[in-house]
């Protein structure tokens, strides 16, 4: 049996500063759904991989999630200065052999996390 990674579904209270944060801030693709308007489910795609946005009045688990997205670029350094440039709140540049690695937090308080190979 062979399992592949299909989407992460995120449970937001505030689509509009979401959308803007995936879209405008971190440059995914929205793709279409005919069946849920975007206020109420908003499929995002990047590399193969979706990010499901789905309103919801209570956001996530609040504080006691341990999930994390991955999102891997070229210049790991250069990209934490753009995050936080545009006000995301982002934790120490860590190095392991050949990675290294960052974590963030989206509007909502998700944790993500930016890598790239040494």
């Amino acid at each position: 049996m062979k399992f592949k990674l299909k989407q992460y579904i995120y449970f937001v209270k505030d689509m509009a500063l979401m959308r803007n944060f995936y879209v405008n801030i971190l440059g995914l693709n929205i793709i279409k759904n005919k069946t849920y308007s975007e206020d109420e489910w908003l499929e995002l795609g990047g590399g193969g991989f979706k990010i499901c946005l789905h309103y919801s009045s209570v956001p996530g688990l609040q504080g006691k999630n341990k999930n994390k997205l991955v999102f891997s670029v070229d210049d790991l350094g250069k990209a934490r200065d753009y995050l936080i440039g545009h006000k995301v709140k982002m934790g120490k540049h860590h190095v392991w052999n050949e990675i290294e690695a960052c974590d963030g937090f989206d509007p909502e308080g998700n944790k993500f996390q930016i890598a790239s190979k040494r």
